[in-house]
């Protein structure tokens, strides 16, 4: 088995992991301590994540190119590389800690909407969670250099075990009664506990002197800065199109409302497991394919990748509306299950769509051209946040979940077509007769399932396993035929014999 099919195996792995721990500390928190409380964490984690959107500088995206290139045959520019980015990072977190710590009274004050808590209370508890998730940016780096070795088995123990240990300790807090100031304080120092770790790790691969003292290198600064640049482009943009309808929500709707969103929004996000374990496990590999010139070989590894994720990911999403109300209900109540339902449903396909132009992506990165996505990004910020309010204003919830749909149609208008002609070569009407085929099939055979389910008014969990099972196993025999020649020979291979051979998989 090639490394690369083991780190995806790591990645969906770890990741899967995380989300089912993830599960256990929500139910607990919007039970024991209410909705407000689960809103405040969800909005203080996103507040954080923004923040540390505008410091990242594409670091992160260029520590995984840089060092998958050339941690071998330059290993003074790597550790130039390292300690820069450290400099960066850490500078950047005390910097974004104070500013989330100054800014913590106006935002509970004059942006969300409390119910339950006082504004006092839920100022303190801010301050805790935001300077401790704020640690996700130099966390971030660390994990980028151990991706950028392939080292997937690495990143995603710590992830696991440090997702393990923050729910494990939300749980038990929870359980013995402890309050909302407990959590908060437990987040915060599992953030300390993870940073620590992923420190440790490098070190083992990395020379101490560069984690442990940073320093200044403008040489490194000037070659990496104008592929940086489109990266930050790309993150700062893609951050604030995919925040769009939380922010919105944050402002127009309850608090309350906004952390059962954020929830099922992060729900149907895992559906991207295999996309994502796919994502960091390519990354690295394509741009060393690309860096040592054999482009005819990424660009085949690139193809079964696409059908990959195309047909993997079509049963994954199309569960969605299948088991929403059954975990809604479960976690929350049936009230909140069935205003999250249609909200579910739009985001299972906009992250459908956002999956199939994930290898794409991924590749235009290679070849050094961040710039398509960067230019996309940017216009659709004219589209895609007016668009949202104007659907979230009217319709709730399910004007949110439509905006992300919204978005990934622009996508496809505009930069899927660029970066096939200019980065993958091949023709933009080739890629969306192949892609809207998948799609097209998925949304006829699952819809018609669903469709029946709801005309005969019974929404048991049987009949809800047996309608998706069954919808699953017809989509498979169109898929089959769609289906890249080699891929459908890896399947083959791998059911008939138990194993992956590396020529077909060993991208």
């Amino acid at each position: 088995m090639s490394r690369v099919t083991k780190n995806i195996i790591y990645n969906g792995i770890g990741q899967g992991l995380s989300v089912i721990l993830s599960f256990v500390a929500v139910r607990f928190v919007f039970r024991r301590l209410g909705g407000d409380a689960l809103g405040l964490i969800y909005f203080s984690l996103a507040f954080s994540a923004a923040l540390a959107v505008a410091v990242q500088l594409g670091v992160c995206e260029s520590a995984v190119r840089e060092i998958a290139s050339h941690h071998k045959n330059r290993p003074d520019y790597i550790e130039s590389f390292i300690r820069t980015s450290s400099l960066l990072y850490w500078t950047g977190y005390l910097v974004l800690a104070l500013v989330a710590f100054i800014a913590a009274p106006y935002l509970v004050l004059h942006w969300v909407k409390l119910d339950s808590l006082d504004a006092v209370t839920a100022t303190k508890i801010m301050r805790v969670l935001t300077v401790g998730a704020l640690l996700a940016l130099p966390t971030g780096l660390y994990k980028a250099l151990l991706v950028g070795l392939q080292h997937m088995g690495h990143t995603n123990v710590i992830d696991v075990v440090a997702k393990a240990l923050q729910q494990g300790g939300i749980f038990v807090i929870l359980l013995v009664h402890g309050n909302l100031f407990h959590v908060a304080y437990w987040i915060a120092a599992s953030m300390v506990i993870q940073v620590s770790v992923y420190w440790v790790v490098c070190s083992g691969f990395f020379p101490v002197r560069a984690l442990l003292i940073p320093g200044f290198s403008r040489d490194v600064v000037k070659e990496n800065m104008g592929y940086a640049s489109g990266l930050m482009t790309i993150t700062l943009c893609s951050w604030l199109l995919t925040e769009t309808d939380k922010i919105i929500v944050s402002k127009l709707l309850p608090l309350a409302l906004l952390g059962i969103y954020t929830f099922a929004r992060g729900m149907v996000n895992q559906g991207m497991l295999l996309t994502g374990a796919i994502n960091n496990a390519i990354f690295p590999h394509f741009s060393a394919l690309y860096g040592t010139g054999k482009v005819a070989e990424m660009k085949s590894a690139y193809t079964r990748i696409q059908d990959l994720i195309c047909f993997g990911t079509a049963p994954i999403f199309a569960s969605v509306p299948f088991v929403a109300l059954p975990i809604f209900s479960r976690i929350f109540n049936a009230h909140s299950a069935q205003v999250l339902l249609l909200p579910a449903t739009f985001l299972c396909i906009g992250y459908y769509m956002n999956g199939t132009l994930v290898a794409p992506y991924v590749a235009s990165l290679a070849v050094g051209r961040p710039d398509i996505a960067a230019r996309q990004n940017l216009l659709a910020l004219l589209i895609v946040p007016p668009a949202s309010a104007v659907a979230i204003y009217w319709f709730g919830l399910s004007g949110a979940g439509f905006s992300w749909v919204v978005y990934h149609i622009f996508a496809y208008a505009y930069g899927l077509p660029r970066i096939c002609r200019e980065c993958l070569g091949i023709s933009p009407r080739t890629w969306f007769w192949h892609v809207l085929r998948i799609m097209g099939a998925a949304i006829l055979i699952y819809g018609c399932a669903w469709a029946l389910i709801d005309w005969v008014g019974n929404f048991s969990i049987p009949v809800l396993a047996t309608g998706y099972v069954v919808a699953t196993i017809i989509f498979c025999i169109p898929a089959w035929g769609m289906m890249d020649e080699t891929l459908r020979a890896t399947i083959l291979n791998f059911v008939t014999r138990g194993r992956v051979q590396p020529v077909t998989v060993a991208l």
